[in-house]
C-alpha cells in the first residue's frame, strides 16, 4: 500500500487517462463510477438554474489557466455517448492490450464479432481505464461500475477478465421504477433497471458494511403483533426453551439484497434549490443520478476518512455522497462545466469549496446558505504530480490472472556484443522511436512519445527449422511495434513484413521507401560496433 500523492478534495478536469496513470498504487479504497453507458447517442440538458454569465467567464478563465480549450457551451450540457475506433481510441491502447492482457483483448474481439465495431472501440476506452482503476486500488478496495442493458454484459466480461471472475462480490439491480403515467417505447418492455457490477481488488479482503432496509407493513402486521404496557411493538422468539421479546425498534431490518427498489429516478419535476420538504437535487446535467443511490454505495464499500475516487464524475454525485459520509474523494471529468456543477452541489448541500464564488449562489437564486468550508483543488492536463512510487514491473507489462511473468528485454540466450537495451537507445536516438516495419509512431493521449511501446527484434529471424540463422548483433536488429512483432515473429523477415504491411493496408507512411533505410541502418550499426571494440581495447 502507497501513500496517496494528491490531495484530499481534488476535481481534475481533463481525459481521466492520464489522471489515473498518475496516482500511486494501491492509495485508493473505493471507486465509484457511472461512466458512458455505450447508448450511441448524445445526451442534452439544460442545466437548472440556466449557467450565468459570471459561471461561464469562471469556467472559461479556468479552461484557459490550464491552457485548454473549454467546449462547453453557456446553454446545454452536453454527455456524448458515441463511440468508433478512430476517434475514440488510440491505436497505442489497442496494441497494449493485445500484448500484455490476452485475456482481455479476446473479450473485444468476441464483441466485435458479435455485436459492432462500436461496442469494441467503446471496450477498448473502458479497458485502459479500469487496468489503471485495479492498480490504484487498495488490497481492501472495491470498484462500483453502473451500467444499463446497453453494455452490462461485455462488461461483466471485460470485468472479470481484468479484475478475475474470482473478484466478481455480486451484480446489483437499482430497480427505480417507472414515473406516473410513463410511455412505453417499441415492442419491449419498459425499461425500469439499471446494473451495478462489484468488483473487489482481493475478494475477501475488501470492505463490506452490512446495511438493512426497513421491514414492510405486511411483515412487521404479521410478526410484531403485540405491543407493551410502553406501546413498543414486539414479536416473540423462543431461545433454548426460553421465550423472549424481540423489539420492532430494536431490529435492524431487512439485510439489504442485490436488487434495490427503494431509492427512485429522478426526474423533471424535482426542484433545485432546498426546501421544506428537504434537499431537492435534479441539476439539469445529463445523467445524473440520486445521491441516495451512491450515499449506499459509500456506505456499503468504505468507511469514514477512506479515499473515494470517481473518474467519471459528471455532476458531483459520488464526490457529494463522499463528503457527507465523511470520506475523503478524488473526481475527474472532461468537461469545465463539471466544476460549476461541483460548486452547485456543494453549496446547497451546506459545503464551501475554496475557489467558490457569489455567482454559485447568485446564479442559484438561493438565500445564503450556512457553510462548512474546506480546501479543495482544481486542477488540469499541466498539473498531474509526479508518482513517488513505482510499479512492481513496468505498466504495459502488469499481468492479467494466470499469465506467466515477461522475461524483459535481456534473455539469457542474449549473444550480441550490444546488449539489447542499449541497442535499443542507440537506435531510437539514431532513427526516432518508430516501427521499421509500418512507421507508426507510438503515442500517449497527450501527443508525446512513448518509447515502451516499442521492441527490438531481428532483421532476419532467428529459425533453425527454415535455415535462417540471423543474429544478435545491432546490424540485425530493427525497431518494431508490438503489433508488428507479433505478426513477424520467426516467420519473415523485416523485407517480407514490410511487404505483408503494404499489400494490407497496415503502412503507417505513403509507401515502403518512407521507411527507415535498412541499408544506412546496417552501416550505423557496424559504426557503433566497430566503436564499441575500439574503447574495449583501450
Amino acid at each position: 500500500m502507497t501513500r496517496l500523492n494528491y490531495p484530499d478534495r481534488t476535481l481534475a478536469l481533463m481525459d481521466n487517462l492520464p489522471f489515473l496513470r498518475s496516482m500511486n498504487n494501491a492509495c485508493i479504497d473505493l471507486i465509484a463510477m457511472d461512466p458512458p453507458f455505450a447508448a450511441n447517442e448524445t445526451f442534452r440538458n439544460q442545466p437548472k438554474p440556466p449557467i450565468s454569465e459570471q459561471e461561464f467567464d469562471e469556467e472559461v478563465a479556468l479552461a484557459k489557466a490550464h491552457g485548454v480549450a473549454h467546449h462547453e457551451g453557456i446553454g446545454q450540457t452536453r454527455v456524448k455517448d458515441v463511440w468508433n475506433w478512430d476517434s475514440d481510441t488510440h491505436p497505442a491502447w489497442k496494441a497494449l492490450i493485445q500484448d500484455d492482457y490476452p485475456e482481455v483483448f479476446r473479450v473485444i474481439e468476441a464483441v466485435e464479432s458479435c455485436a459492432s465495431e462500436n461496442e469494441a472501440a467503446y471496450l477498448c476506452y473502458m479497458t485502459v481505464r479500469l487496468i489503471e482503476c485495479r492498480r490504484v486500488l487498495k488490497d481492501t478496495g472495491t470498484l462500483w461500475l453502473h451500467c444499463d442493458n446497453h453494455a452490462n454484459s461485455y462488461l461483466r466480461a471485460l470485468l472479470d477478465a481484468v479484475f478475475g471472475a474470482e473478484n466478481c462480490i455480486d451484480t446489483v439491480i437499482w430497480n427505480y421504477g417507472t414515473p406516473s403515467g410513463g410511455r412505453t417505447s417499441g415492442k419491449k418492455p419498459v425499461k425500469t433497471h439499471d446494473t451495478l457490477l462489484v468488483y473487489a481488488a482481493n475478494y475477501g479482503q475488501h470492505t463490506y458494511n452490512r446495511l438493512y432496509t426497513p421491514y414492510s407493513e405486511n411483515y412487521v402486521n404479521r410478526w410484531f403483533r403485540h405491543t407493551d404496557e410502553t406501546g413498543r411493538r414486539y414479536r416473540t422468539r423462543s431461545r433454548g426453551g426460553v421465550i423472549i421479546r424481540q423489539y420492532l425498534d430494536e431490529s435492524p431490518g431487512v439485510p439489504l439484497s442485490n436488487t434495490w427498489t427503494d431509492i427512485m429516478q429522478l426526474y423533471g419535476s424535482a426542484g433545485w434549490f432546498p426546501t421544506s420538504r428537504g434537499q431537492q437535487e435534479i441539476t439539469g446535467y445529463a445523467t445524473q443520478k440520486p445521491l441516495a443511490l451512491y450515499e449506499r454505495i459509500v456506505s456499503i464499500s468504505s468507511n469514514p476518512g477512506d479515499v473515494v475516487l470517481d473518474p467519471f464524475a459528471g455532476c458531483a454525485t459520488t464526490c457529494v455522497a463522499a463528503e457527507r459520509l465523511g470520506r475523503r474523494w478524488l473526481a475527474c471529468d472532461m468537461a469545465y462545466r463539471s466544476w460549476t456543477m461541483l460548486k452547485r452541489r456543494f453549496y446547497l448541500n451546506g459545503f464551501g469549496l475554496a475557489d467558490m464564488t457569489d455567482s454559485t449562489r447568485e446564479a442559484l437564486g438561493a438565500h445564503t446558505i450556512p457553510l462548512q468550508e474546506f480546501a479543495s483543488v482544481t486542477i488540469g492536463p499541466n498539473d498531474l504530480p509526479a508518482r513517488d512510487d513505482e510499479d512492481p514491473i513496468p505498466f504495459r507489462q502488469m499481468q492479467a490472472p494466470g499469465r506467466r511473468p515477461s522475461r524483459g528485454t535481456q534473455t539469457a540466450s542474449w549473444s550480441g556484443t550490444i546488449p539489447k537495451d542499449e541497442a535499443k537507445r542507440l537506435l531510437i536516438d539514431r532513427f526516432g522511436p518508430v516501427c521499421w516495419g509500418c512507421g507508426y509512431e507510438p503515442r500517449r493521449p497527450n501527443g508525446t512519445l512513448d518509447e515502451t511501446l516499442l521492441e527490438v527484434d531481428h532483421i532476419r529471424a532467428r529459425n533453425p527449422v527454415t535455415g535462417v540463422q540471423g543474429d544478435d548483433e545491432l546490424y540485425n536488429l530493427a525497431l518494431l511495434h508490438p503489433t508488428c512483432n507479433r505478426v513477424k515473429r520467426n516467420k519473415m523477415t523485416l523485407e517480407e513484413l514490410r511487404q505483408h504491411n503494404t499489400v494490407n493496408a497496415l503502412l503507417y507512411v505513403e509507401s515502403v521507401g518512407q521507411l527507415v533505410d535498412v541499408f544506412a541502418a546496417t552501416q550505423y550499426a557496424h559504426e557503433q560496433i566497430l566503436a564499441r571494440r575500439i574503447r574495449q581495447q583501450g
